[in-house]
């Protein structure tokens, strides 16, 4: 599996099926942790390897009750070396190098689980105390995070990714590009976003329409009861037909004019959203040659000017 694959589809899971996890697949899991990045090469990383389904349930009541336990086929404990770390980098290795080192290890193991079609989650909710006394860690050492693995037996839903462009700072904090399609030439974002912006307009324009259709409704059944009044018979038969009639023939003007007053601000809207594209592919083509011709291109008008302006300076 592509590294990027791997990325982009791994999913957590918390049910997994009956069947036990080969455990050459585990210790390929386990070597991949071992492989990840860490604060001066320490590799003050440890690794509990627990596939006693008994022992993995029981950590269900120290876990928050989690019922990712009660499926699981194995578990990894990542537990961190603290006094290591706080040997060559004081207060700030225990306390921060420590994590980081782990959470990298854990981002490997989860990789390597989903690469070899595991399915695997990440808890770190648990009562610590409980967890090593069960399984004798030293007070100079501490549990980071608790790995269930096995094969999955559900299909998680797709995930929901905030827009790089929104999570992405340049040179500073807060700084982010307005446009950034016109820097990486790709419209399909900008696309979905006009798209979303035309079918909010429309459906807010199709809400009004709908409540002036209700007013007008309304308001014409109350003109055909006035109307009923002073032409009924003496069992009313006319007047129930005149106010039918008064009240459709009302309400098909009404529903006219406002079907009317809907197309032409949806046609209006439209208009303005493929107005939008094309300035944006414009915007986007000058860019791109600006780019590709940045070395011994043909000076704009603009830039004569500029340059004749230094000169006289």
């Amino acid at each position: 599996m592509d590294v990027f694959d791997a990325i982009y589809t791994r999913r957590s899971i918390r049910k997994f099926l009956d069947t036990p996890v080969e455990f050459d697949k585990l210790v390929e899991v386990i070597k991949a942790g071992s492989y990840a990045p860490c604060a001066g090469d320490l590799q003050n990383w440890r690794f509990i390897l627990e596939t006693n389904r008994d022992r993995i349930r029981s950590m269900y009541h120290h876990t928050l009750e989690q019922e990712a336990f009660t499926t699981a086929t194995a578990a990894i404990l990542v537990v961190a070396e603290l006094d290591a770390a706080e040997k060559f980098y004081g207060l700030r290795g225990k306390r921060l190098y420590s994590v980081q080192n782990c959470a990298a290890a854990v981002q490997n193991i989860l990789l390597a689980a989903h690469a070899q079609g595991l399915g695997a989650v990440w808890i770190g909710a648990f009562d610590e105390n409980r967890i090593n006394d069960e399984y004798k860690i030293p007070s100079v050492a501490r549990t980071q995070a608790i790995i269930l693995l096995g094969y999955p037996d559900e299909v998680p839903k797709e995930r929901h990714v905030k827009n790089v462009w929104f999570l992405t700072n340049f040179h500073r904090w807060g700084l982010k590009y307005e446009h950034p399609h016109r820097v990486t030439h790709t419209f399909a974002d900008e696309w979905t976003h006009q798209r979303q912006v035309l079918k909010q307009e429309v459906s807010s324009f199709g809400q009004k329409l709908q409540r002036k259709l209700n007013r007008n409704g309304s308001e014409e059944t109350t003109t055909g009861d006035g109307a009923r009044g002073t032409g009924d018979t003496a069992d009313g038969t006319r007047g129930v037909s005149g106010e039918r009639k008064g009240g459709v023939k009302g309400m098909s003007s009404a529903a006219a004019d406002a079907g009317k007053e809907y197309f032409l601000q949806a046609r209006a809207t439209a208009k303005t959203f493929l107005d939008n594209l094309k300035k944006e592919e414009y915007r986007g083509r000058a860019a791109t040659k600006r780019l590709s011709t940045a070395k011994g291109r043909v000076p704009t008008t603009s830039e004569k000017k500029s340059v004749r302006g230094q000169k006289r300076a």
